[in-house]
């Protein structure tokens, strides 16, 4: 298991905070981590809520309650006030830690060691619930929502999880990654559960990598690793990233969404260039992080896919309660491996179940696959809208356009009027989009309605924040 930090050359650097000029040894880390074990251990299994921003404090914390037998739940350290006491309410967590020094309701301090600080609740919050002895994390879906709906999961989920990215990364203890995700964020937290796994060097900062100074300690670090969501990849582009000079750099992943194909292409094309493997990849929180890869050197030729399983992992396609087995056909991408979440939890009270899913986890996106094996997700299955008896993918629409005029788009709407936001400032596009799209799919223009916009909103993850524009529309359709 990663997180009893055995096996490693005691010696190797485990973690360099880049922040603050700091490093601890492999040794040191194992130390710390069973000292703050060793406070927190009881007899009955505790719900811990850690704090969590990308320091060393930070990480030591999240393995001690791993080896100390209970239960974390990460959010991140900066979360709104408001929506961190929501969710203490909800889970009424025995224990809180943070890096740093807080007030929280109920809660007394009652140890700080090496500026990590442990709050015991002061009413017994807790004790009249028990906990999954498999229960290990609760991760948020999108890694900085204050919605009170989390993901459960077991060791088995984070280990296993762990053990197939070091796998088709090739993973060993000469990488030296970066911080460039939030750890509260299930891909963010990968990257240190994997190179933990092999005893990599993790430089953590909390710095944005839009800044240059990010970039000065990448290469001060001789880190190898960069991961990105399809957000990043784009601010990469405002940077200039391809006229960086990164001589230690070996290799960039991709997920959390869908990355253009235009972008894809590009950075293909760099890495190749460059001798740098390039990874996109697929991945939900449920399962832990991620469940299928493309191998770098079959990336240019399959443009689009999200790849194949990763080791361990399968994926089906179903419609209702039959299996498609034909090459071509579409319907819903069901995934298994023993990284699929036990389930999810909406208060205290779910905490005791046990593995709902058993493996399994559909995904909720409508797919494809190729005759090599490769798959391909065509949309969301909640992403459709019924427009005058026409049912329309609002993630195929995206990607025709994105194909044809070269532009991002998000779309939303209802059953009365397909809602298409435009990432440009060219607003002849507003007339030849409404006019393809109204050919494309028999639509009057009245249940059509096009917009500039200057970027696409994003949540704190990356991901497009669909939400975001459905109020902005809602509102408007009120008025």
């Amino acid at each position: 298991m990663f997180w009893q930090i055995k096996n490693y050359s005691f010696e190797q650097v485990a973690l360099f905070s880049a922040d603050y000029n700091k490093k601890i040894s492999y040794w040191e880390l194992a130390e710390r981590v069973s000292f703050i074990s060793g406070k927190i251990e009881s007899e009955k299994k505790q719900l811990v809520l850690l704090l969590v921003d990308n320091s060393i404090q930070s990480v030591i914390s999240y393995l001690a309650i791993l080896n100390s037998g209970n239960a974390c739940m990460m959010l991140e350290k900066n979360l709104e006030e408001e929506l961190k006491e929501e969710l203490i309410i909800k889970y009424q967590p025995e224990l809180i830690i943070s890096s740093g020094s807080e007030r929280f309701k109920n809660y007394n301090e009652f140890i700080f060691n090496d500026s990590i600080y442990i709050y015991s609740s002061v009413q017994g919050l807790g004790k009249n619930y028990a906990i999954n002895s498999e229960l290990a994390l609760l991760l948020s879906t999108s890694g900085s929502t204050g919605s009170p709906k989390l993901v459960r999961l077991s060791y088995k989920n984070i280990q296993a999880n762990a053990e197939s990215i070091a796998k088709y990364l090739s993973i060993n203890k000469k990488e030296r990654p970066i911080t460039s995700l939030p750890m509260s964020y299930s891909f963010g937290l990968s990257v240190i559960n994997s190179h933990l796994l092999m005893g990599s060097s993790i430089v953590l900062t909390n710095q944005s990598f839009v800044l240059r100074d990010f970039w000065e300690k990448f290469n001060y670090y001789k880190c190898t690793s960069f991961a990105g969501v399809p957000y990043s990849y784009e601010l990469l582009e405002k940077i200039n990233f391809s006229n960086l000079e990164l001589p230690t750099l070996k290799s960039m992943t991709q997920a959390g969404g869908r990355l253009s194909k235009d972008l894809q292409r590009k950075y293909c094309t760099l890495a190749h260039k460059n001798g740098i493997k390039f990874y996109v990849m697929y991945g939900q929180t449920e399962a832990t992080a991620r469940m299928s890869y493309i191998p770098f050197k079959q990336l240019n030729k399959k443009i689009g896919s999200i790849g194949i399983p990763i080791p361990g992992g399968n994926f089906k396609l179903v419609s209702g309660i039959n299996e498609i087995n034909a090459n071509g056909a579409e319907g819903e991408i069901v995934y298994k491996g023993d990284n699929v979440m036990m389930g999810y939890a909406d208060n205290r009270n779910d905490l005791v179940k046990g593995d709902e899913n058993n493996g399994i986890l559909y995904t909720g996106d409508f797919g494809k696959f190729d005759r090599d094996g490769y798959f391909y997700v065509i949309g969301r299955l909640k992403r459709f809208l019924k427009i005058r008896g026409s049912r329309i993918n609002l993630d195929e629409i995206e990607k025709k356009i994105e194909d044809v005029f070269n532009v991002r788009a998000i779309c939303i709407g209802n059953d009365e009027v397909l809602s298409v936001h435009i990432k440009s400032i060219d607003v002849t596009l507003l007339a030849k989009v409404k006019n393809y799209l109204s050919k494309l799919y028999k639509f009057h223009h009245s249940a059509l309605h096009t917009e500039l916009i200057s970027s696409i909103p994003v949540s704190k993850s990356g991901k497009p924040d669909y939400k975001q524009l459905e109020n902005k529309f809602d509102n408007s359709q009120t008025k």
